[in-house]
């Protein structure tokens, strides 16, 4: 089984980059092969003479829900919803299958227990709603589509929200942190090592949304003190309300994911977030 990695260079192709076997495995970076545009895609593909099965992990994707918020939405539509469709017609031509990430920020945050794959979707922000109309047309479109939908990634790799603690808690006094969010945590580095446990189980045909985060509830302030601990932080963590922290994007206020259905169709040990981010902060603290 032969596996491609679109957008190698982010946050979760750097994960998988360190469990994905080399010599399977094809990292293409926007460089190598651009999934807005379709003919990229087959040219790339077609490159590689794959004469066996393969499996596309999409990791293009813009995480940036506060700045989708007010950008161009048909740049934002491109990469979110068309690049995936892309994706999902190129792989049903050359009999591959595709894996595609979603959100948490597909749902509202109304309900006061985990969501199911089966609930309703209602994304509150641009962001949720294009990751929501991604999810119905790769649903639509492709033969063979897992839709993986984790929450809050966090890793050493990019962006987040730890390494935005643990920067800024080294040089300010305090840190105000919303504290009425709440969610499941998804380590990157866990759950690329859970995809790579699932590739080879996945049957033909198939078409599903799974929910895959580490295991364990926490607010963002939760994490953030966490964070303050694990790192030794000199700041002072200060709890508030998300109506005092301004923010473009809405966010759900409960988003807890039940993850019931992947575990039992692929019989995954899911770790608790707060093990997976002491060796997260461990990782940071030694770059």
């Amino acid at each position: 089984m032969k596996i491609i990695v679109m957008g190698a260079n982010g946050l979760m192709g750097n994960e998988f980059r360190r469990v994905l076997p080399a010599r399977e495995t094809y990292f293409a970076s926007r460089l190598d092969c651009d999934i807005t545009d379709i003919n990229s895609i087959r040219r790339y593909i077609r490159g590689l003479n794959i004469n066996d099965e393969f499996t596309i992990i999409n990791c293009a994707a813009n995480r940036d829900a506060e700045r989708m918020e007010f950008d161009d939405y048909d740049l934002a539509k491109k990469i979110t919803v068309d690049g995936p469709h892309n994706l999902a017609v190129v792989a049903n031509e050359m009999g591959g299958r595709l894996i595609h990430f979603t959100s948490d920020y597909v749902f509202d945050g109304t309900k006061n227990t985990p969501y199911l794959e089966s609930d309703k979707t209602n994304g509150l922000s641009v962001y949720g709603r294009l990751k929501v109309c991604s999810e119905q047309d790769l649903l639509a479109t492709a033969n063979n589509i897992i839709i993986i939908r984790p929450a809050w990634i966090f890793s050493s790799y990019g962006k987040d929200f730890v390494k935005t603690i643990y920067n800024l808690g080294q040089t300010r006094p305090e840190l105000h942190v919303v504290y009425d969010q709440v969610g499941s945590p998804t380590y990157g580095a866990d759950l690329a090592k859970y995809i790579a446990q699932i590739i080879p189980q996945i049957k033909q045909n198939t078409r599903e949304i799974y929910h895959l985060t580490n295991e364990g509830v926490c607010s963002w302030y939760d994490m953030a003190c966490a964070v303050k601990q694990n790192c030794n932080l000199p700041c002072e963590i200060i709890p508030v309300r998300s109506h005092e922290y301004q923010q473009n994007a809405r966010r759900p206020s409960y988003s807890v994911l039940d993850k019931s259905k992947i575990k039992r169709d692929f019989n995954l040990c899911i770790r608790h977030y707060s093990d997976a981010l002491k060796e997260c902060c461990e990782q940071i603290k030694g770059k």
